[in-house]
């Protein structure tokens, strides 16, 4: 018995994708730091906070891969409610046990950070749920990226307890937008198959290959290149974020260049892992560079 519910609490927790849930408890440990220069007023209920969010975000992705599993299943995914390792029914009760925790937990760092944890698990049902999924289009998916990375910017500026300085603006900004503009593009390139077979309009379902190659680069260098220089005019602790971002942007354009009509699914995903691990790089010199002084 134990056995199994461990084995089903790792499923779970694959199931919701870790370098996706780490990133999103980064973004809010950012919005935090950023807004607390000379130090958290009140530390645990941060913690606490950021807790919270990390455990609505792994309910929203488990209900996610669950509304997901014919698509997942016709695109080949290993992940374990498309393998059968997962019954839906148990993703399903453990995403409702998150959600739960993870707005009693939100609320911690008082009610306005509980009321944004309430919003974001209904933009997360209202992306994969029916009457109107949002993820079956190209222009809502976008906007409800956009919208889960500034509400988790803004979750983390909430709890630091500090007054919005221009730092934070710009990063989370930019941030935001490197998110729900590049990722919502690059995410799409291997799932072409399973979201034709569910008719949704994606991006390379609408564009093309092509269109979505051109569209990707022009997006990943735009940003990179915004940020870098909102970042020299307002807020020079963040240029080795920026440079971090054009260095990530540069890894999408070349690996979304090189992809052609025939390319498999683990070529088509490689854009979508150079924009992953830029995210995470540029929170982690974001941590580095708070630690080794306050941002001017």
């Amino acid at each position: 018995m134990a056995t199994r519910v461990r084995q089903a609490v790792w499923d779970c927790f694959s199931e919701a994708r870790p370098t996706v849930q780490l990133v999103f408890l980064l973004r809010y440990l950012a919005a935090a730091g950023l807004g607390s220069p000379g130090g958290f007023p009140h530390p645990s209920r941060m913690l606490v906070g950021a807790a919270g969010w990390f455990l609505a975000t792994t309910a929203i992705y488990l209900f996610n891969g669950v509304a997901d599993r014919p698509e997942d299943i016709r695109n080949g995914s290993t992940r374990p409610i498309a393998a059968g390792r997962l019954p839906t029914r148990t993703a399903l009760t453990a995403a409702g046990l998150l959600a739960a925790a993870g707005v009693a937990c939100s609320f911690a760092p008082g009610p306005v950070a509980g009321a944004l944890v309430a919003l974001y698990l209904l933009l997360g049902y209202a992306y994969s749920g029916p009457p109107f999924p949002l993820k079956s289009t190209y222009y809502t998916c976008t906007a409800t990226g956009l919208a889960a990375g500034l509400a988790t910017y803004l979750a983390g500026f909430v709890a630091g307890g500090h007054p919005l300085d221009e730092a934070l603006l710009v990063f989370a900004g930019m941030m935001t937008l490197w998110m729900g503009g590049v990722g919502g593009v690059a995410k799409e390139f291997s799932d072409i198959e399973g979201d034709r077979s569910a008719g949704r309009s994606t991006w390379p379902i609408v564009l093309g290959m092509a269109g979505e190659t051109r569209l990707l680069r022009l997006l990943a260098l735009g940003v990179a290149l915004t940020f870098w220089t909102f970042a020299s005019l307002y807020s020079t602790s963040l240029l080795w974020c920026a440079a971090t971002v054009l260095l990530g942007a540069l890894a999408v354009v070349v690996t979304a260049g090189v992809l052609h009509a025939s390319a498999d699914r683990s070529e088509r995903r490689r854009p979508y892992i150079a924009f992953m691990w830029t995210q995470h790089a540029a929170h982690l010199v974001l941590g580095i560079s708070l630690v080794a002084g306050p941002p001017v």
